[in-house]
């Protein structure tokens, strides 16, 4: 009589377990990655929310006024004037901050003449003193002159 020899079922069920771990181990990779860069995306879209809200606020500033520094700082208060330019530094939630402290840095550089209040306003990423820029816009506006508002009115 022929002896048969009969294959164990528990390296069957070894088999079927590691193949479960090796899928569950690459689901979990893949999560974590979606999860990363769903927190990536909110950071960036905070920061572009306040980056509109400034860039706003400083053209509308700009445009009720007569486009000098001392106006413009008068009313957007916190900034650090050097010659023609306006700069803020604001910390990682968007608070006015010292340099020191800062996570952002917005300045603005102003060229007023007779016809036109125009300013370019740049923002920048401050890592570890390392300035990065990330947003520049211009910013132009007729100039009207008293003369003008009074034949106007």
């Amino acid at each position: 009589m022929k002896k048969l020899y009969t294959h164990s079922k528990n390296s069957l069920f070894l088999i079927e377990m590691i193949m479960v771990l090796l899928f569950l181990s690459l689901s979990s990779v893949a999560c974590i990655r979606i999860f990363a860069a769903a927190s990536q995306n909110h950071a960036k879209a905070v920061d572009w929310r306040h980056i509109q809200s400034l860039t706003t606020s400083v053209g509308e500033i700009l445009e009720g006024t007569d486009g000098t520094p001392d106006s413009v700082s008068k009313f957007l208060s916190g900034s650090t004037q050097n010659s023609s330019t306006l700069i803020w530094y604001y910390d990682k939630n968007w608070e006015i901050c010292s340099s020191e402290k800062a996570s952002h840095k917005m300045t603005l550089i102003l060229s007023t003449d007779a016809m036109i209040k125009e300013g370019t306003l740049t923002f920048y990423s401050v890592h570890e003193k390392k300035e990065t820029e990330f947003y520049q816009t211009e910013l132009a506006f007729p100039t009207i002159s008293s003369d003008r508002k009074e034949a106007s009115s």
